[in-house]
């Protein structure tokens, strides 16, 4: 003869058997729209692009040409000195985050004109690239 004990028992157990799958079953199925929308319109994605299609999202994340890159930012630098009076020659190197400019003067400046120079650059290219350290450094 079944106690009520033993009834509430059982009817739990039947009750744990049935229901507890039944909801697990139920949340992942919920899961599998995996963002499809159900009345008939897709969601929208980035375009594939080789980073698994999210690249297009992040302009600054590293793929093809578009990302920054030492060429890239030497010719900007080579264009931002382009129109400062008085520099014959430049050259640039990356050590890290650290970028060297180095500047040869035109011989005719004095020594005034050639500090005044090495400020306009360094503030002219820290300006233009402030993800480095510039050094700049002028000779004649």
């Amino acid at each position: 003869m079944l106690t009520k004990k033993m009834l509430r028992r059982k009817l739990r157990l039947i009750f744990m058997g049935f229901a507890i799958p039944a909801l697990i079953i139920g949340s992942l199925a919920g899961c599998a729209a995996n963002g499809h929308r159900t009345n008939d319109q897709k969601s929208e994605t980035y375009g594939h692009d080789g980073y698994m299609g999210y690249s297009n999202s992040n302009p600054n994340l590293p793929n093809k040409l578009t990302f920054l890159n030492y060429d890239s930012d030497r010719k900007l630098i080579g264009q931002v000195l382009q129109p400062i009076e008085g520099i014959k020659n430049s050259r640039v190197s990356f050590n890290g985050e650290e970028l060297n400019v180095r500047i040869t003067a035109n011989s005719k400046l004095t020594d005034a004109e050639v500090g005044a120079l090495q400020a306009k650059a360094q503030q002219v290219v820290q300006y233009n690239m402030p993800r480095y350290h510039v050094n700049v450094k002028v000779t004649r």
